[in-house]
């Protein structure tokens, strides 16, 4: 898959020179492309099942669009891990099968250098956080913000069975779904049994190497 120069920051979106976005509508955001001519239902599998061919840049200008109202919506939320913190992006926009919509994944700086040397990376420090921004298309090209996933590493004995995480799963406006330890923890009960498959690295599950920010990116 071709790279994109394109990158998309949480909380500050960046426009790095000579990048073309692909074009999205400023409002709703869709991608142009599909809008000006819709492709079956079937064939993407319908809202929440996004189409595997949207490229690079595409991902990168919906990600964009959605940002602003993303970040709205949380610092209106105020939720600690998220709020007054710089996030860097850590990957490129990609179809992950395991949440059956794209995502992008960040860290703030207390979890971004671990986290860069993936498999071969240290146990994060505490207060360390990690989000995942995901959204949805429909045939009609028209993109919709969906969940965003948050791992905060907690103080030692805080949720022994998730290796001190704690895992936090919020609806695009910001609302708090559950977190591990607090309100609708059977909700987020999922996270941690996927994520324990990767005890011997964290507990994080990494996105596929083609899809891994390039090192010089900070």
């Amino acid at each position: 898959m071709r790279i994109a120069g394109c990158l998309a920051l949480l909380g500050a979106m960046v426009a790095l020179a000579g990048c073309a976005r692909a074009p999205v509508d400023p409002a709703p955001c869709r991608v142009a492309r599909l809008a000006a001519a819709p492709v079956e239902a079937s064939a993407l599998g319908g809202l929440g099942m996004p189409p595997a061919h949207l490229s690079a840049a595409e991902i990168d200008a919906v990600a964009a669009c959605l940002a602003p109202g993303l970040d709205a919506a949380f610092a209106a939320g105020g939720d600690r891990a998220l709020v007054g913190k710089r996030f860097a992006p850590m990957s490129l926009g990609y179809r992950a099968s395991e949440h059956g919509m794209f995502l992008q994944v960040y860290a703030d700086p207390a979890a971004a250098d671990s986290y860069r040397r993936y498999e071969a990376g240290a146990r994060i420090a505490q207060g360390g956080t990690i989000v995942k921004r995901s959204f949805r298309v429909a045939a009609d090209g028209k993109v919709e913000a969906y969940r965003v996933f948050a791992m905060e590493r907690m103080a030692p004995g805080y949720a022994p069975d998730a290796n001190d995480w704690r895992f936090a799963l919020y609806a695009p406006d910001g609302a708090l779904v559950g977190e591990t330890g607090g309100r609708g923890d059977a909700g987020v009960r999922f996270c941690v049994e996927c994520h324990a498959a990767a005890r011997t690295q964290d507990f994080l599950l990494f996105v596929p190497p083609a899809y891994r920010m390039p090192p010089t990116v900070r």
